[in-house]
């Protein structure tokens, strides 16, 4: 580094030794000035000898002692060790005497952690400056020792490689309402070895034989059979070094590798990882033009179908690109680029390598899903990697699991022999498996970059380690030190183009300094346009080095290379609103998000505009009422979606706000929307009251307006509500009205609802019907509402329809048709993810099996359903009816207990949102599986006196009434 006029900032995890002479005015207080002078100048140089013998560096005298630092900067990865030892040769000096006889001693605190550095200066003179808490930790350590003493913190003593005698304090020390563990050192720890040892980046870590083996077995092979399988373990552990072991393994052979590597930036991108599969195979990047991508889309051998969803992914500016949420569900895209990938790949056995499961986009996950069960022309293996928060969208998509444990200490010695040959220090050696604690990436870090003695910490990024990477960055020119820093913060993985213009060099730069820093082990050898880290801890570790004020510049420089290399921005709106928000612009890093969830939106990605919202809250949160409008805005858009995925409490939280500001801020319309929704909110919990007060206010404010769609929205949800509270006729007439009103145009007009309004208003008047007792005239209206639904080529419309067509058979006795209605209506669910459905669909169909002499196929399905957890997410009515399906299903497979059990669930559910057509079914239903399983019980004569009442209060007629009645 340069000294001057310049000041150069840096960050580093150092360590900082504070030492003052006890009593040094009584030592003094009779000298003459130049004696006392002499005297201090004596100390003062027997305290700089002791620490930059050891490599440290005084910054800073007062009067009697001062503050030195280890590790910068000069890179020293056991600067702990080194200030230990150094405050050990301050303290000793063969019992010293002052001018009156009187001992000499000191008082020395250590203390280890992240400070912020400077270089500065003038006339050629290096002036170095340290500030952040470590030096005041470092300061009061010192202030509360005992004269003779070293008082060590914690943080120093895990950092410290050699052994160290140390004692307790009974006592803690304070400081800023931070509680500071200390010790004192006993004895003089062991001389570093000051010889270097060379890196070998290059040598092999896995030492996972069976593992390896395993996945071995795996491999896609000709006339094989396809699998998918996670390896599962904590940072560093080696999975993706196992990962490459088998990739390598399998290029030797035909077989086809592809790669994507999950980022922290993309999470929330929807479809980023299937995307980038699809797309690299087209060679549709970001340069490529419009044009240059219907040639290759128009070569695929896909469906029609699939092809446009690929054309509205991948094309910029194409109309049909803009098709509403209705349009494509996230499962028909996921399908489509499911079908894309085999039709590109598959030619031959592929394995597809999915680094970093954590984090993946929730929709390339479902991609995954539905590729790891899809029929392949050629053996598919899935190769996934991920974290332990990781496992349950792991065992969504895997086939198996490998859970890769710590190795095992002979494992791991064998795997630092690697690095530490036979004639160094056994004691450091075996110091660093201990603090490995069978977690290869953190021993290899160590006894890569060892000086003498090496070791571990136990943090969520080990200080310990972060302070060799850093040791490790500072040893790197300054030129590729600034390189490996800029790209920490653009990423884990980088592209080249992108990391070029960020820099502000040319490519043949960076490639020559990405070969030097892959040689140094900061990232991996360049494949492919992108450079990724070796590790996501060594980016982390990097980035934590950089200065406030330099990184606003990288991240700002960051957001204008995006824009400027990108004229297509689909896909990296997440990655700039990251960027914008680092930089400090969090006005622009709303609007990119912004952006980010109208692409969600418009892919289907319910799971992403989720996400996206929950960033959006915490950056309107720091912008406060210059925000609001926002906030109304990300909630009208975000709500719909979020409710698909059964986050009733999230909405429930910001609905009430979302339209008390949506009120405030005179925005009507936003108004009648955010009522109708919170109207389908209060439905679904069984709110019946609040439900038709808010949806009634609605109504009114939409026909003030004029407005369709909301006059639809809001009476829709109303009718329901209605029909929930036993108001049947009330509700019959609100559709009725609808109706009359859905003529021409607006029978299949969108109107804010994922099924075609005529469609969906047929249906919930056919359903609302089997509260009447009409179930043929309500199965006319299912037939109509199923006919317009497969005209209009409407796919939840038709489920609507189904399951409510589904449920007039079983009341007509027409159960083998119902069965048939409903598998239909089952296949287009799953085939499209219409997720919200699935309960009452689930629910129906147990029913009609075990009314066909299916029971026990019918239990089967509820089990695997609920074991999905997916009935979790749904609404009340649709709880109660799948239990009340599970319970006919039971009893009638002969576990009767378990069935009744299950039937006073659902009757619990309908008692508690008081819904009487709910408690009139299930009433009618166990009084009928008691008849067959408990005849004669007292219990029946109470319900069937319970439900005649309901009815006759409600106008209610009961499924088989007069059957029962007998």
């Amino acid at each position: 580094m340069s000294v001057g006029g310049a000041n150069i900032a840096d960050r580093n995890i150092i360590t900082v030794l504070a030492v003052d002479m006890v009593g040094s005015t009584r030592h003094i207080a009779a000298c003459d000035p130049d004696e006392a002078q002499a005297f201090l100048d004596q100390w003062l140089d027997h305290i700089r000898s002791s620490v930059e013998r050891l490599g440290g560096q005084i910054v800073h005298y007062a009067g009697d002692g001062g503050i030195a630092i280890f590790g910068w900067p000069t890179a020293y990865e056991d600067h702990a060790d080194r200030a230990c030892i150094a405050a050990w040769d301050i303290q000793s000096h063969s019992q010293s005497t002052g001018p009156r006889g009187d001992p000499v001693n000191f008082r020395v605190g250590l203390h280890s952690g992240l400070v912020g550095l400077r270089i500065g200066g003038k006339n050629a003179i290096a002036r170095f400056d340290v500030a952040g808490a470590t030096v005041h930790v470092a300061a009061k350590l010192q202030q509360e020792a005992a004269a003779g003493e070293i008082r060590v913190s914690a943080e120093t003593a895990k950092l410290c490689r050699s052994p160290l005698g140390l004692t307790a304090h009974k006592t803690t020390s304070g400081i800023a309402d931070r509680v500071i563990e200390a010790y004192t050192l006993n004895a003089r720890p062991d001389d570093v070895d000051h010889n270097e040892i060379a890196s070998r980046y290059q040598n092999p870590i896995v030492n996972r034989v069976d593992e390896f083996a395993a996945l071995r077995e795996l491999l896609p092979r000709p006339g094989g059979k396809s699998c998918s399988v996670t390896l599962l373990g904590e940072p560093g552990i080696g999975k993706s070094r196992l990962a490459t072991a088998v990739m390598t393994e399998a290029l030797t052979s035909d077989v086809r590798c592809c790669v994507f590597y999950g980022g922290v930036q993309k999470r929330a991108t929807a479809f980023a990882a299937a995307r980038t599969l699809v797309g690299d195979m087209l060679a549709a990047n970001s340069s490529s033009s419009d044009e240059h991508i219907r040639e290759a889309l128009a070569e695929l051998h896909v469906e029609a179908g699939d092809r446009r969803k690929l054309e509205a992914l991948f094309i910029a500016g194409k109309a049909s690109s803009r098709q509403r949420l209705t349009d494509n569900t996230q499962t028909q895209i996921a399908r489509a680029l499911v079908n894309a990938f085999l039709a590109l790949a598959l030619d031959r056995p592929t394995l597809l390598l999915i680094e970093d499961l954590q984090w993946i986009d929730p929709e390339s996950r479902h991609f995954l899903k539905l590729l790891a069960r899809a029929s392949t022309p050629k053996p598919l293996c899935i190769l996934l990697t991920g974290r332990p928060e990781s496992s349950d969208q792991s065992m969504e998509i895997a086939d198996s699991l490998i859970h890769l444990q710590p190795l095992s200490r002979a494992c791991m010695e064998a795997l630092g022999r690697q690095l530490w040959p036979k004639t160094r220090s056994p004691t450091v050696f075996a110091r660093a498996i201990d603090r490995a604690d069978g977690v290869p990436f953190v021993l290899e870090e160590f006894l890569r970059s060892a000086d003498a003695t090496n070791a571990t910490s136990e943090h969520s990024l080990p200080q310990s380690v972060e302070s060799v990477i850093h040791a490790r960055l500072q040893r790197l020119s300054p030129r590729l030190k600034a390189f490996v820093q800029t790209l920490s913060l653009l990423g884990d993985e980088v592209e080249i183009q992108l990391a070029t213009t960020v820099l502000g060099v040319d490519v043949g730069e960076l490639l020559t300094a990405l070969f030097e820093l892959a040689r140094f082990a900061f990232v991996h050898p360049l494949a492919g346009n992108s450079v990724r880290f070796r590790h996501q801890i060594i980016a982390e570790a990097c980035a934590n080095t950089i200065p406030r004020g330099r990184r606003l510049e990288i991240h700002q420089a960051a957001v204008q290379a995006i824009i400027r290399r990108y004229p297509n921005l689909d896909g990296r709106y997440e990655q700039l609103a990251f960027h914008a928000e680092e930089a400090g612009d969090a006005d622009a890093a709303l609007g990119y998000l912004w952006e980010a969830a109208v692409e969600a939106r418009r892919n289907a990605a319910a799971s992403s505009l989720s996400l996206i919202y929950d960033r959006a809250l915490k950056l309107i949160e720091r912008l406060g009422e210059a925000a609001e409008e926002k906030y109304v805005d990300f909630g009208r858009m975000s709500f719909a979606s979020m409710l698909q995925l059964g986050e009733f409490k999230k909405v429930n939280m910001h609905l009430p706000r979302t339209l008390e500001l949506a009120r405030r801020q005179g925005r009507i319309a936003h108004v009648c929307s955010v009522q109708s929704q919170l109207g389908m909110v209060y439905w679904f919990e069984g709110r019946y009251e609040e439900g038709l007060q808010i949806t009634s206010e609605g109504l009114r404010t939409a026909r003030a307006l004029k407005s369709t769609a909301l006059i639809f929205s809001n009476q829709t949800i109303m009718a329901n509500v209605l029909h929930s509270m036993g108001h049947v006729h009330r509700a019959i007439a609100a559709m009725d009205e609808l109706n009359e009103m859905l003529t021409g145009e607006l029978e299949t007009a969108r109107l804010g609802t994922p099924a075609g309004p005529k469609c969906t208003v047929l249906a919930f008047r056919s359903w609302f019907m089997n509260a009447t007792g009409q179930y043929a005239e309500a199965l006319g209206f299912a037939l109509r509402a199923l006919e317009i639904a497969v005209r209009e080529q409407d796919s939840y419309g038709q489920v609507l329809a189904r399951i409510t067509m589904g449920r007039n058979l079983l009341m007509l006795h027409r159960n083998d048709q119902a069965v048939e209605c409903l598998s239909i209506a089952r296949e287009i669910v799953e085939r499209n993810g219409y997720d919200a459905s699935k309960a009452n669909l689930t629910g129906a169909m147990a029913t009609a099996l075990a009314r066909t002499g299916q029971a026990h196929q019918a239990v089967d399905l509820i089990d695997a359903f609920m074991e999905s957890g997916t009935h979790l997410r749904t609404g009340q009515i649709e709880l109660c009816l799948l239990y009340a399906g599970y319970a006919e299903a039971l009893v009638r497979d002969g576990k009767s207990e378990r069935g009744l059990s299950a039937l006073d669930d659902a009757l619990s559910i309908a008692r508690t949102i008081r819904n009487p057509w709910l408690i009139v079914e299930c009433l009618g239903l166990r009084v009928r599986l008691l008849a067959e399983a408990k005849p004669g019980t007292a219990r029946v004569a109470e319900d069937l006196a319970e439900m005649h009442a309901i009815c006759d209060q409600f106008g209610i007629v009961a499924w088989d009434g007069s059957r029962l009645a007998v």
